[in-house]
């Protein structure tokens, strides 16, 4: 199984860690208790969005944002590349 380095930037902390395939951007910053914003972890209620800033990733069919090509449901999103620096917008 291969793995991908991501690094959060949550509430002004940036995170560096290591998932493995198969989870998603949220569970790997749940999983290294980095606190993202969050509710169901089905897509549904868009508090996990982030703005992937470098790297690539993959969004589940369907749940892609519209409104910014960068902007992704980051429950729905498994990192591609490595790394990936993804920011969660706490504004």
């Amino acid at each position: 199984m291969s793995s991908t380095k991501v690094i959060y930037q949550i509430q002004g902390k940036e995170s560096e860690v290591t998932l493995e395939q198969g989870v998603t951007l949220l569970e790997g910053a749940l999983i290294h208790r980095l606190n993202p914003t969050y509710s169901c972890l089905e897509g549904i209620c868009s508090q996990c969005e982030a703005t992937i800033i470098s790297g690539e990733v993959e969004v589940i069919p369907g749940f892609e944002t519209e409104d910014h090509p960068k902007k992704v449901k980051t429950c729905q999103t498994f990192p591609k590349s490595s790394p990936v620096i993804v920011k969660y917008n706490l504004d």
